[in-house]
């Protein structure tokens, strides 16, 4: 039974990361803003699936909170206060295709090659365990513990720079926003 639900586990992480590299395809070829913004929905719900077919709970849910309600809100509010009919015409979208082919090819080739050994590999269940390193503690402490030990521990500075982008992000948003309403 515990072999049939690894065997479930694995095939629904491939079906949802297909799914989510189709979803981030379709965000990228799309000539509306707002399919782009719907497909990159489809592509947070996505990772999550994956999350949570890897059995990591709390990862899958803070994932569906802040990725696909924050972050695709801010990015819908930026796609209504940024007049994009004036951008289109300077032939500024669709330029980014002749890029993104070749580095989506690569992402999935690397993803294939590299990361398939450690998902699925004889050691899966030591790669994907967040070590903890902490003396006193429990083997059984909940996934959001360990999480949280591992990204404020080891993880700190990946964390912190992951949100000065995001607030470079919102910074350029509201540059934009303001240049074209002046």
């Amino acid at each position: 039974m515990e072999q049939l639900l690894a065997s479930l586990g694995q095939n629904l992480f491939v079906l949802f990361g297909l799914l989510a590299v189709g979803a981030a395809g379709v965000m990228i070829f799309t000539k509306s803003a707002v399919h782009s913004v719907i497909g990159f929905l489809f592509s947070m719900l996505c990772v999550a699936g994956c999350f949570l077919a890897l059995q990591a709970e709390f990862l899958g849910v803070a994932q569906l909170l802040v990725y696909a309600g924050g972050i695709v809100v801010l990015f819908l509010f930026v796609v209504m206060l940024v007049e994009l009919t004036k951008y289109q015409e300077k032939g500024i979208f669709q330029t980014q295709a002749k890029f993104a082919v070749p580095l989506v090819g690569a992402g999935v080739l690397a993803f294939a090659g590299v990361f398939r050994g450690i998902l699925f590999g004889p050691n899966a269940g030591q790669a994907l365990v967040l070590k903890l390193g902490l003396e006193g503690a429990t083997e059984h402490l909940g996934n959001a513990q360990a999480v949280s030990r591992g990204l404020f521990a080891d993880f700190l500075l990946p964390f912190e720079i992951l949100s000065v982008i995001l607030l470079v992000a919102l910074i350029g948003a509201i540059v934009l926003a303001k240049s074209e309403r002046v």
